[in-house]
């Protein structure tokens, strides 16, 4: 199949900033140069740019020019939650647990239609403190029905799920999105009895993913946590295989 030749330009470039040969922030190739040492047309030489800029590899700054983007891209990158709690102590208030079958959340889990889920709403507080507000969607296959009126069974819900059906959630495979939110739903906002309406929290979705070859998910959680208790630490290394765009 043959590369538009934009793409196999872009290829080139990427690959040259693989091994260094210009750094994060630096000066990036302008339209003129690109038409001269791959010998284009100006259509061909906007195209490389408008390209690598769409994936972030290239920044254009107006009235200076076009730099190499400073965020790291195809690095191999942990991600660390850090629990800033200073010492103070911690515990789990669990709210409710249920059955439930929302459409939403079902689409969202990839459940079947006559499937449902447990969902479970619990406080977590630093000393008398509540920090992170979640509620969590569990598929129900996983969970022992019978332990839903229990809720102290339910304060660690992986926990619940090793000891229910013998699978480790802390070792699935998960994706997780993590956002500054904004928030004026009182639902939310009454178990923050110092938060003003509106107030900025952190808000997680994740993600964890079932190890069998199957699309539905085994949990699907919604945390809202106080920024002043939250923090990420971000460890990366570069990668150095070749990596098409």
């Amino acid at each position: 199949m043959l590369v538009a030749k934009y793409k196999e330009i872009s290829e080139i470039l990427v690959e040259e900033l693989k091994k260094g040969q210009l750094r994060p922030g630096d000066r990036f190739y302008s339209e003129a140069e690109l038409k001269k040492r791959f010998n284009v047309s100006s259509t061909t030489a906007v195209k490389v740019l408008n390209y690598l800029e769409s994936k972030n590899i290239v920044t254009r700054v107006q009235g200076k020019g076009t730099f190499v983007a400073k965020e790291s891209h195809k690095n191999i990158v942990l991600l660390t939650d850090l629990n800033l709690a200073n010492g103070k102590p911690e515990n789990v208030k669990v709210l409710s647990v249920k059955i439930d079958n929302n459409s939403k959340i079902k689409k969202i889990m990839s459940l079947k239609a006559d499937d449902n889920y447990v969902k479970i709403r619990r406080l977590r507080f630093f000393s008398e403190k509540v920090v992170q507000y979640s509620i969590s969607f569990i598929n129900q296959n996983f969970i022992d029905l019978s332990l839903i009126n229990k809720l102290e069974a339910f304060t660690s819900i992986y926990q619940r799920i090793r000891n229910d059906s013998g699978i480790d959630p802390y070792l699935l495979i998960y994706s997780q999105k993590t956002v500054g939110k904004i928030v004026e739903d009182e639902d939310i906002l009454k178990y923050f009895p110092d938060q003003k309406s509106p107030s900025t929290f952190i808000k997680q979705e994740r993600s964890t993913y079932l190890p069998f070859a199957q699309s539905a998910l085994l949990e699907y959680t919604i945390s809202y946590k106080l920024p002043e208790f939250w923090g990420i630490q971000v460890d990366a290394s570069t990668l150095s295989n070749n990596t098409k765009l």
